[in-house]
């Protein structure tokens, strides 16, 4: 089922869940106004707002808190900055905002939800906000692998903060790769998928559809630098180069993949949603929304 505004015990698995993978994804989006009315908090707040989601968490379950600023990749929670009703940074003095929290293990939603409901304000950067209302939307993995589309063929996402990725060990140079091309893309959403819904599989073929047959077929982005490391001394270091935008993705040659791959490719449309894109988003980059595609039927829900 999915759960949305009213929490109920049994929206999740109890204890802490520490390596209780297979559940559900959720989205936790906390919205404020800021103490002072002439108050308008900096551009780039990503890293402030992990650092009120942990210090909130810290006052509960220390544990957890620390367990969640320590976890490697692919860490099991995602955060946006504070942003408006249009999802753009606040620009005007004293206005409405918000921000999210993504759990992609259910057994740490509990804890996080209770911490969050019990936090009356939260000073992200220079600004205190008083919190106004925290909701909640949920779907098991299962749900959304077993709900996608096997008709879907092409998917559209709004990049509402900078999407980006970088070379690993071993690559030579560490080199910023900040456009989100398709198979980077899918592929990454498909190795956490892998990571966090190991009850819930994806078939097998889902990988040699997005290698083969996945494409980028339209889109506008720009290239915009994302805060992620305010503490480093040198500028260049607290950056990181991602695109926003609008970007859309097609099977080429659909009717070659299997029905079950299809389903799959758009039950990792779906996830997105939770998950966003690409790397860094624990610090809020890759948050996106599914958009109706032009370039074909559209898979998952907005």
């Amino acid at each position: 089922m999915t759960v949305g505004g009213v929490v109920t015990r049994a929206s999740w698995r109890t204890g802490r869940g520490d390596r209780e993978f297979g559940g559900m994804p959720a989205q936790i989006v906390v919205s404020m106004e800021p103490v002072s009315p002439s108050a308008i908090p900096p551009p780039q707040t990503g890293p402030a707002v992990n650092a009120a989601f942990l210090k909130a968490v810290d006052a509960v379950d220390p544990v957890l808190a620390k367990g969640l600023h320590d976890s490697p990749r692919y860490k099991p929670f995602t955060v946006t900055p504070v942003l408006d009703e249009q999802g753009r940074a606040p620009i005007t003095a004293g206005q409405s905002a918000w921000f999210g929290v993504s759990m992609l293990v259910d057994g740490y939603t509990a804890a996080v939800l209770a911490a969050l409901h019990a936090c009356a304000g939260h000073q992200i950067a220079r600004t205190r906000y008083r919190v106004t209302g925290v909701r909640l939307r949920a779907q098991p993995y299962a749900e959304l692998a077993a709900s996608a589309d096997a008709a879907a063929d092409g998917w559209s996402f709004q990049l509402v903060t900078p999407v980006g990725f970088a070379t690993g060990l071993g690559d030579g140079a560490r080199r910023e790769r900040p456009w989100p091309d398709a198979e980077r893309v899918f592929g990454n959403l498909a190795r956490r998928w892998e990571a966090f819904a190991a009850g819930s599989p994806l078939p097998a073929s889902v990988v040699a559809a997005i290698d083969d047959h996945l494409e980028t077929v339209d889109g506008q982005v720009r290239i915009v630098r994302h805060l992620i490391e305010p503490q480093q001394r040198n500028p260049e270091h607290q950056f990181r180069r991602g695109t926003v935008g609008v970007v859309s993705y097609r099977l080429a040659s659909a009717r070659e993949v299997p029905v079950e791959a299809r389903r799959g490719v758009d039950a990792l449309a779906r996830f997105a949603g939770y998950a966003g894109f690409g790397d860094r988003t624990a610090m809020g980059m890759g948050y996106v929304r599914l958009r109706p595609s032009p370039g074909g039927r559209r898979g998952g829900g907005s």
